[in-house]
């Protein structure tokens, strides 16, 4: 079953060559006559493709390398047996507008031996200029590699002949010259080969003077051959010539090989870059060591990379910390805001300290901005769409960035009505916050930082790259008079891991995803510069027409009301300060410090228990584990979230689940008992 199977596929493969072959045959007219007989004598195999990579014509060379069924078929499927293109297939290069393309490979003939090929792909062009297809040189290198070794064997066999039989020179003088003719050759070969590496190459002789340098050497380092001729080549620091020396002996004295050895070595201007370097010793006919063949490699972009991912690392490593503190400090503000709370509460605003608690209060509200701003930095946060006002996210933005570099006078010039946008809050503070500080980095003493906003029609967008695709949008301008940039500078502003700063002082992140979010936005983002005129900034958010989405200042009133709460929190402070301000608001409170404590409770008592406020981040059973468990036992259960986090993920799926609010620390009485009453007031309240 297997053999019949098997002969039908071959069928079916014969019959799909055959198709191909009638094909080009009334498709292309393939190689002309005069120029098909001339190939036919060369020794060179040759193809000619179509843009489709399919063989149309061949000389005779190329059967006997690749068979006579090539023609119609696709390069890739005679050559090397593949269903797709090669990698670093010449033709490619070619078709996509290089003079010229060039691959060596392993391959196997039609008569299944192994050889080493070298393909050459040149473009055919019509009368008009135009590409019509590639004419391939299939060049065998293995006779090359294989002569080497030939003449090898044959020089020494001729230096025990010229002793031995010196009455046979003149026959010999015949052999010899073919031989060294042949030598000649392969030794062209060879010097085109190196010519050709894009990896500078270096021949040593062993008193360490150059005996060749390639092309590539000289365009990375700078020194052509002739200024080093006859002297070592300067571009070993003192600090790595003893390293240097060391690996030489090994590789002169021991034939060891050097693979891969990382450092660093100057170019003829001094620059100093960053190179891995590969080395082996090579020997005269007699066996003898006779020099050191040396490539080196610039892996200055990869060490860069390197850093960058380091320092990225650094970053998320710092984020993570961040995080942990601002909800930490979040917790702890939150135990000095519920007692501010609560003895305001009982206090007369008549009395004295009234005043100094309200500044208190005032002061850790400034502190919980702050947290929330580690927070963003942190990423603890999900990327939620709401409708903003753009005009309150530039006031918080510019107020806290007013606070930390003050030698920047902001100067804000808003619209008088509001800028609603469907955005996430988080993100277009962090595109804003990046913004800011590229620009006083560019005002490194001191500057002006202009924020103007304005509303324009899709119609008045014009002269842009990119097409509006909403009808209005919110034009916001970020203008600072620093330094500037070239027009060099400006097209790569955006490329993730570019910068101009110097290392240490910027990661080259902060612009790229600046145009990541703006553009995850459906929004766009330009910029206009130039040196020692300062750099402005437009960002284009469409204009959204929703605006029943925006934050409403809530009362100050303290809602009173009746039932019971379970309060569940692991900090002691804020169960305590929570459950006496719960209490002050009428509220009969039952207190649990643990997820687990809390289920318990809720288990025995769900029946009188008119709402849980839960927090989230506990040890044990964490606060979505506890709030699964909570609606196991009662799927109507109204629960209020808790977190010294803002909304993250995690919270958003619990919310997602029909929960019934969210409320982040610290807050206060109000807040508190404005969330409490509505939820109690009105189920499944989010916000």
């Amino acid at each position: 079953m297997n053999t019949e199977k098997e002969d039908q596929k071959n069928k079916s493969e014969a019959s799909r060559k055959k198709e191909a072959r009638e094909a080009i045959s009334h498709e292309t007219p393939g190689l002309s006559g005069m120029f098909a007989d001339l190939t036919d004598v060369m020794d060179i195999a040759m193809w000619e493709l179509d843009l489709d990579y399919r063989v149309i014509a061949f000389n005779q060379k190329a059967k006997q390398v690749y068979g006579e069924d090539a023609k119609g078929d696709f390069c890739y499927a005679i050559a090397a047996k593949r269903t797709m293109l090669c990698p670093n297939c010449p033709a490619r290069k070619v078709y996509e507008g290089h003079d010229s393309g060039r691959s060596e490979h392993y391959r196997t003939d039609a008569s299944g031996n192994e050889i080493y090929i070298d393909h050459i792909a040149t473009p055919i062009r019509d009368k008009d200029g135009n590409v019509t297809g590639s004419l391939v040189l299939i060049i065998d290198i293995t006779e090359h590699k294989q002569m080497a070794e030939e003449i090898r064997q044959h020089r020494d066999q001729l230096e025990e002949l010229v002793a031995a039989r010196t009455g046979a020179l003149r026959d010999s003088q015949s052999r010899y010259r073919n031989l060294y003719k042949k030598s000649r050759e392969a030794e062209a070969v060879y010097h085109s080969l190196l010519n050709s590496s894009a990896d500078p190459i270096v021949i040593y002789n062993l008193d360490g003077t150059p005996r060749y340098i390639s092309p590539a050497f000289t365009e990375l380092f700078g020194w052509t051959f002739k200024e080093v001729r006859g002297r070592r080549i300067p571009f070993v620091r003192d600090s790595e010539k003893e390293a240097t020396m060391a690996i030489i002996r090994d590789v002169v004295d021991h034939g060891m090989l050097c693979q891969g050895y990382e450092t660093k070595r100057l170019t003829k201007d001094g620059k100093l870059i960053d190179v891995s370097i590969s080395a082996s010793r090579f020997e005269d006919h007699k066996g003898k060591p006779a020099g050191l063949l040396v490539i080196l490699r610039d892996i200055s972009e990869k060490k860069k990379f390197e850093d960058h991912l380091r320092m990225i690392q650094r970053l998320e490593s710092i984020g993570t910390l961040s995080g942990g503190i601002a909800h930490d400090f979040n917790n702890i503000m939150m135990g000095i805001m519920g007692n501010v709370s609560m003895m305001m509460y009982n206090m007369e605003e008549s009395n004295p300290h009234f005043a100094k608690l309200k500044d208190i209060e005032q002061l850790i509200e400034s502190g919980s901005k702050l947290t929330k701003q580690l927070l963003g930095y942190a990423r603890k946060g999900k990327y939620e769409i709401r409708t903003r006002d753009l005009r309150q996210i530039i006031a918080n933005t510019t107020e806290t960035f007013g606070r930390t570099r003050k030698e920047i006078a902001i100067h804000l010039n808003l619209c008088e009505d509001p800028l609603p946008s469907q955005v996430d809050n988080s993100q277009i503070e962090q595109v804003l916050f990046n913004l800011y500080i590229n620009s006083a980095d560019a005002m490194p003493q001191s500057g002006d930082l202009y924020i103007d906003t304005r509303i324009i029609c899709h119609d008045e967008i014009t002269d842009k790259p990119f097409t509006p695709a909403s009808d209005k949008y919110v034009v916001m301008q970020i203008r600072d008079t620093g330094m500037g940039m070239d027009s060099e500078t400006q097209k790569r502003i955006f490329e993730p891991f570019f910068t101009t700063k110097e290392m240490g002082r910027g990661t080259g992140l902060g612009l790229a995803s600046v145009y990541g979010i703006i553009k995850s936005h459906h929004g766009y983002i330009e910029v206009i510069s130039a040196v020692g005129k300062g750099s402005s900034f437009y960002i284009y958010l469409p204009l959204s027409e929703k605006c029943s989405d925006f934050s409403v200042e809530s009362t100050s009133e303290i809602r009173k009301g009746s039932g019971s709460v379970l309060l569940v929190d692991d900090e002691d402070i804020v169960l305590d300060v929570g459950a006496e301000m719960i209490a002050e608001m009428g509220y009969d409170v039952i207190s649990a410090d643990s997820g687990a404590k809390a289920i318990a409770l809720y288990g025995e008592k769900h029946e009188r228990i008119d709402l849980v406020v839960l927090d989230l981040i506990m040890p044990g059973k964490s606060g979505s584990e506890t709030y699964d468990e909570l609606r196991k036992i009662n799927p109507d259960a109204k629960v209020l979230l808790s977190s010294g986090y803002s909304i993250d993920s995690e919270t958003s799926e619990i919310l997602k689940k029909d929960c019934n609010g969210f409320i982040q620390k610290p807050y206060n009485m109000e807040r508190l008992s404005q969330k409490i009453t509505e939820i109690l007031g009105k189920p499944c309240t989010l916000f």
